[in-house]
């Protein structure tokens, strides 16, 4: 695959690579001659090719993808109209067919076996993976496998969190929560139309098909995959000896938020619709910190507050653990060897430094706060390290650095797209590279998921 580096122009980030792929349909469930002009649909056998994490292999054997459907009769879709056709319908794989129920039938009114002047629209949503919840209250549910292994608010703290409640008016809505821990960040996929007019749109407004006719969801990412590595880059040949480390205290990033809900029915094409956590306004802009939890209060901030100090997901190996005075678990800080800044899945495997997470965009220009100390062990002094057992000299160090284009434009993060920081701690400056790839797999295959379609 093709890299994209910092300064590589602009449109780049503009750039993708979709292929649609198509599936035989299934034979119909059967026919019934009483239900006079009505015709039933089918299932339909689905293709969800997935860049990168959610696999068709994840999504076959997981739990597939979750649509919701709204009957208005005459009207086109509104703001005033409840989710009365599906729910959070979960689709699954099953013995080699995608299949939900119970099944669905379009309204009849319209079509060549109409015998009425009337439409009936149905409007469809889509989103991946699915994720049971509570139709009264869009509360997520703990799966069965984990119902005694894991505590229910823990399980609604990160990644999807709600959805709109079963009596809620207007767009279908997916409450999303950044987890900066790689081994379970979690993609989240929203589905458009695959072809058409409005295409990379939603389904509004959609009558019966004919059976010829497919109602396909090409899945795209609504979140952007961010990889970032640390390092102690050796600069102007000063070198760092045994008795000095690099600690980091936190890392402030600006260009994406930590929480925010989805919203499925996006008016501009391949660029998702977020929104502020509660559902109601823009996506909030405001900086994202990462901190290594020790409450000494000593994290950048001016007044000092201890009780601020929290963590959230700085590796544990760039963090200062133990006294110098205890070399078994004295960590060794920043190194020459690049180290993911996020807690990765394993770090024994060559593959950790590349393990990532998602994130929400939010149109910001990238802007990256570094807080990191450089401790020396000195005997003869009378100050202490940030252990405040061993003595020496520490001193706090703060850098903010700005992503910029060559060409003087701003890089800003997109959904859809790989981003890979990679930050250099040297001992008289700080350095920052950035790539960026078009987030697809080897085959450039989107995401497809085929709805059910009638027979006429």
């Amino acid at each position: 695959m093709r890299k994209f580096y910092l300064f590589a122009a602009a449109a780049v980030l503009l750039a993708a690579c979709v292929k649609t792929q198509t599936v035989d349909e299934m034979a119909p469930i059967g026919t019934d001659e009483s239900a006079v002009n009505f015709d039933v649909y089918t299932p339909r056998a689905t293709k969800a090719g997935k860049p990168q994490e959610i696999t068709t292999a994840i999504l076959q054997s997981g739990p597939g993808f979750g649509v919701f459907a709204y009957y208005t009769d005459n009207d086109k879709y509104s703001q005033y109209v409840k989710p009365n056709f599906m729910y959070n319908q979960q689709v699954k794989y099953e013995s080699g067919n995608w299949k939900y129920e119970p099944v669905k039938y379009w309204p009849n009114e319209t079509g060549d076996a109409a015998v009425s002047d009337d439409l009936d629209y149905v409007t469809f949503f889509a989103y991946a993976p699915y994720v049971e919840t509570n139709p009264s209250t869009g509360a997520v549910l703990v799966p069965e496998h984990l119902k005694n292994k894991l505590d229910p608010a823990e399980h609604q703290q990160k990644n999807i969190t709600g959805l709109i409640n079963n009596s809620t008016m207007g767009d279908p809505k997916i409450k999303y929560v950044v987890d900066f821990n790689p081994a379970t960040s979690v993609d989240l996929l929203w589905g458009v139309q695959s072809s058409g007019d409005d295409e990379d749109l939603p389904f509004l407004n959609q009558l019966k098909p004919k059976a010829s006719d497919k109602m396909k969801f090409r899945m795209q990412h609504a979140l952007a995959k961010l990889n970032v590595t640390i390092d102690a880059k050796v600069d102007d040949g000063v070198e760092v000896d045994d008795s000095t480390r690099i600690y980091i205290r936190s890392v402030t990033f600006e260009g994406f938020a930590t929480k925010g809900t989805l919203n499925l029915n996006n008016p501009v094409k391949k660029v998702p619709l977020w929104m502020d956590y509660a559902g109601i306004n823009n996506l909030l802009a405001e900086p994202v910190t990462i901190y290594d939890g020790r409450k000494d209060g000593k994290e950048g901030y001016k007044d000092g507050e201890a009780t601020r100090e929290k963590v959230i997901g700085i590796d544990s190996l760039l963090v200062q653990a133990a006294p110098y005075t205890e070399p078994a678990k004295v960590t060794p800080g920043v190194t020459k060897t690049p180290v993911n800044l996020f807690t990765p899945i394993n770090r024994t495997a060559a593959t950790a430094i590349n393990d990532p997470i998602y994130v929400i965009p939010n149109g910001d220009p990238v802007k990256i706060t570094i807080v990191y100390d450089v401790e020396t062990q000195d005997c003869k002094l009378a100050g202490y390290l940030s252990d405040g057992v061993t003595h020496g000299s520490s001193i706090e160090n703060t850098i903010t650095k700005s992503l910029e284009l060559p060409s003087g434009g701003d890089l800003v993060m997109h959904s859809g797209y790989n981003h890979i920081f990679k930050l250099h701690i040297g001992m008289t400056s700080v350095k920052v590279e950035a790539e960026v790839w078009p987030w697809v797999d080897g085959t450039g295959t989107d995401q497809e998921v085929d709805l059910p379609a009638n027979t006429n």
